[in-house]
């Protein structure tokens, strides 16, 4: 089954895994940090790879990227994306400094990003082990600060793709007053697609 034939039980199904690896992602966020971090799934849904460049102003917008390929039982890759203006903001937000206090992307915050990413990107991939019973790990994450067209290029071509689709699981972190959107992008291989929704009872 490729992403595009979901049905709404099993994008809610798919929902499901994103609300519960985001879940374990903040307590451990909150923990790392001393302080609070809320983390939310506002949207779930599918998405053609080609239209994602037009969902954050186009090709040539400058983005931070996590990327991390699915290893073990089933195949895919998971990228964490965020808008060079919203990456300083989750960093801000991250160190509960105001909004705006962060003005380059330097090591530090690419550091600080990265964790964050790869805390999410691993409680989701988690979730996913426990949720449809099968044995998988995140690989090493590979860092990017390019133009969307150029990440989204590499990964697909990384991963080899068999579809052109992917599931969007909206993250939001959020500290009192403050909130973030970042996209993490699930891009399944169609087989191991069928696999999960098999193991979820959700066929």
């Amino acid at each position: 089954m490729r992403p595009e034939e979901l049905s709404d039980l099993q994008l809610d199904a798919i929902r499901e895994l994103g609300s519960v690896g985001v879940g374990h992602a903040a307590t451990a966020l909150s923990q790392i940090l001393g302080h609070f971090v809320g983390i939310s799934v506002p949207e779930a849904r599918i998405v053609a790879v080609s239209d994602v460049p037009s969902m954050y102003g186009g090709a040539e917008t400058l983005v931070a990227a996590v990327y991390t390929r699915i290893l073990g039982d089933i195949e895919g890759g998971i990228l964490f994306m965020m808008p060079r203006d919203a990456v300083l903001g989750l960093v801000d937000l991250l160190r509960s400094r105001p909004p705006g206090s962060t003005k380059t992307l330097g090591n530090e915050e690419e550091a600080i990003a990265v964790h964050a990413a790869t805390l999410l990107i691993s409680a989701y991939v988690a979730a996913m082990g426990r949720m449809a019973d099968v044995n998988v790990l995140p690989s090493s994450p590979a860092f990017a600060y390019d133009m969307m067209g150029a990440v989204l290029e590499v990964v697909t071509s990384e991963i080899g793709m068999k579809a052109d689709t992917a599931i969007l699981v909206t993250a939001r972190f959020m500290e009192e007053d403050a909130a973030v959107d970042a996209a993490l992008f699930y891009l399944p291989d169609p087989d191991s697609l069928d696999v999960v929704l098999g193991k979820m009872g959700v066929a």
